[in-house]
This record gives structure tokens, sequence and C-alpha cells, in this order.
């Protein structure tokens, strides 16, 4: 595919005065009389047409300096840059918005400033109204809308300009769930006409979701960089650190592969860690006769079970199982929490049995389950298990190949002719 990006080298440094006049001192005896704060530090990063790339990283690690750097807003220090093709860029919610204009005012002001004419902003007026769901309220101050409106109309009138790149900063985290969805749906649009979009976001299931590819920046640096999944594991571990005696990872309990059972879907990116207050001995999917699979049918009952033993008093124990898809898209989960239960205090040497059964109504297709214990004041991990058990779901057979669940759908075909048999 054709480049999009290619940074090389990238940095940008900020000069760190004490006191104002030390810059003009500086300018005019040529001694340094500042301090030098690095934002990037030889940054590379290539993107091809049509792809979607995600960025993560915590605050300060450099991803907002880096987007706006490709956008044009902020000079680099040092490095090379190629850019090509027209740029829309969401950078901060609200960018060439005025609080005192009305929503259509603005609309033609973001327009304006994103590169659009007067006459293509008339054309897609209506259109960008639409998006928005802002029509009752279009004519009315900008700094009346909350802020999910300010985000809805920013983000119609960004994507309205149908740029050959897209760069986005966190925009979509404040739109209401529905509206994400939306705007999902366009950036997967934006995709198929070969749009390529750079979309930071501290979301990770947004990143598996979207991403063909994901980046995590650090300090400054590229700190991991590689398939979406992997890289938001690596950066959900990066968070919530490892465990005290430094592994990243330990031996799972054997597979049902290695006891002689069915052939389980490879789990490459399995990860461990939590603080060590407590240990997960044992997990499993079990079937309804309470033998451990990673085959199941889709229909058939089942239960996820696994066995944590508290090596310390806990407060506030919260522990639950997710089910996820191969790009890591959480498609069900549950918690003591969401079962309706508070969160639990447990006695240090104290060993808990926890499951959670239900019927399987997934598709066909592969899945992996995430399970561990946290604590529910802060969402520190105690022992988290990324893709513990890997599992292959056969389907019913008479659904979409595609399909994501079975809903035990009965279709049927009538004659509108009473002569006529009916068909199902």
């Amino acid at each position: 595919m054709p480049l999009a990006i290619r940074a090389r080298g990238l940095r940008k440094a900020y000069r760190l005065y004490a006191r104002p006049i030390d810059a003009l001192v500086e300018a005019l005896t040529g001694k340094r009389r500042h301090a030098e704060r690095v934002a990037l530090d030889n940054v590379d990063l290539e993107l091809r047409r049509g792809e979607i790339v995600g960025v993560l990283g915590r605050n300060g690690a450099g991803k907002s300096t880096l987007l706006k750097i490709i956008a044009g807003t902020l000079e680099r220090t040092a490095g090379e840059l190629e850019v090509h093709g027209r740029i829309t860029a969401i950078l901060e919610l609200g960018t060439g918005f005025h609080p005192e204009y009305t929503g259509r005012e603005n609309i033609y002001m973001g327009g304006l400033c994103l590169g659009m004419s007067r006459a293509e902003i008339d054309a897609k007026l209506e259109s960008i109204i639409d998006f928005s769901e802002l029509r009752d309220v279009i004519d009315q101050p900008f700094k009346t809308y909350s802020t999910g409106m300010q985000a809805r109309l920013t983000f119609s009138t960004a994507i309205s300009v149908d740029p050959d790149i897209l760069i986005v900063d966190e925009a979509l985290s404040v739109g209401d769930a529905r509206f994400q969805l939306k705007c999902f749906g366009r950036m997967q649009q934006l995709r198929a006409n070969r749009t390529t979009v750079l979309l930071v976001s501290h979301d990770t299931n947004t990143i598996t979701t979207l991403c063909d590819r994901a980046l995590i920046l650090e300090n400054g640096k590229v700190h991991a960089e590689g398939d979406s999944k992997r890289v938001s594991v690596l950066y959900h571990n990066m968070l919530f650190g490892r465990r005290e005696n430094g592994d990243e990872a330990r031996a799972a309990p054997p597979s049902a592969e290695e006891q002689g059972g069915p052939s389980q879907p490879s789990a490459a990116h399995t990860v461990r860690y939590g603080s060590g207050e407590g240990e997960l001995l044992d997990w499993a999917l079990l079937d309804a006769s309470g033998a451990r699979v990673t085959l199941i049918e889709s229909g058939s009952p089942f239960s996820l079970s696994m066995t944590l033993f508290c090596a310390r008093e806990i407060e506030d124990l919260s522990c639950g199982f997710a089910v996820k898809d191969r790009r890591g898209t959480v498609l069900w989960g549950v918690t003591n929490l969401t079962d309706s239960r508070s969160a639990m205090r447990v006695e240090a040497g104290e060993t808990l049995s926890i499951s959670a059964s239900g019927v399987m109504w997934l598709a066909a297709g592969d899945y992996f389950v995430t399970l561990g214990a946290a604590h529910l004041g802060d969402g520190g991990k105690i022992d988290f298990v990324e893709d513990a058990i890997g599992f292959r779901v056969l389907g019913p057979g008479n659904i979409f190949t595609t399909s994501v669940v079975n809903m035990q759908s009965r279709f049927v075909i009538e004659s509108a002719d009473r002569n006529r048999e009916a068909c199902a």
C-alpha cells in the first residue's frame, strides 16, 4: 500500500527558562540559560494508506505532541517527516469553535479552519447536522452544549472533510455509547475508502476493535509496536505493574490439550500480573457435566471457574470473568459486583472458589477468557490472567458464518397466496 505518513527520528524538546529575561540574555550572549524537557525522543513511525493505527501511553508520554507535529500545528526540534495527503485533525474538543457562536455558525468556522470552502460547507451542512443529531439545538450557542454534544459537533464537522488522513486525540471518549458506535462505523467507512487514521485512546477495547496496529509511547519513546491486541495487553500490564517477583508471566495450569482433551486455540499473548496479595491457583471452562473443555457447542450450558488463594486480608475484593474475541473485544463479562453483590472482605489464608454459569450463545469461532481479582476501591490488580483460556465454539450451522452470536432464531417464509403451501 502507498505510504501516508513516515517519521524518522522525530524529536521535540521544550526550552524552560527560570526567568523570562533569560531567553533574551541567551539570545544576546549565546550562553545557554535554559533547561530542556524532551517530549519526543527519536520516534520512528510509518502508516500505510487505509491503515488505522492506535497510539497508547500514559499522561505525559508524548502522544499529543506526536499528533500535533504530524498535523502541522507544532514544529519539531529534529527529525524527518513525510505526510502524503490531506489531513484532518481532532486534537482538542471544540478546536476552532467559538463558545458564543451557534452550532451552525461553528460548523462554518470549524470547516473553514479545516480547509473547506464555504461552498463545500454549504453542500455538507445538512449531513453534518444530521450526523451530529443536534438539529434541535443547532442554532443555540456552543457554550450551552454539554461536553458530549460538543464532541458530536466537533467530530461530525471534522469527518465531513473526507480527508486522506484523520488524526483523532481522545475525541471519541466523551460521546455517549450510541454515538461512539456511530463514530466507529464512520471510521470503518473511512478505512474502506482507504483513509488513514491515527487514533489516540486510553481505551484498549477501542484500540483492539478498530486498529490494525498499535504502539505505546513511554517517556517520549516508542516502547512497543505491533499487533493491536498484543500491544494492548502490554499496555495493560505496564499500567498495573508486574508481580513482586518480577515475572511478567507465569505458567498456566495444564491445558485440556495437554491432558488429552480437545485441541485448544493458541493463547500466545497470555500475560499475568498483579500485586501478589492473592494467587489464582486454577481456572477452567466446564461443560454441563462439569468436565474441562476447550470445544463447546453453541446453545449448550457452560460454566467458568477459578480458585483464588488470598495471602493477605483484602477489604474490597472484586473478581470475575470476561470473554473476548480474537481482536480483544469484550463480548461478555461478569463480576461479583455486576451480579448485584458488593465487594467482599476476605481473610488472610482464605481460599475462594469462584464460578459463573450460563448458556453459550456465541456463534462459531475462537474466543478467549480473561479472569482475575482486583481491589474495588482503586482498581489495583491482585492477580489477573489475560487470555487464560482459549476455546472454540461450534456454531448451529443455520446462521451467517460471520455471526458473533447465536440468537436461536426461527426463520419462516409464508406465501401471500392462500393456494400455495407455506415454506420455512
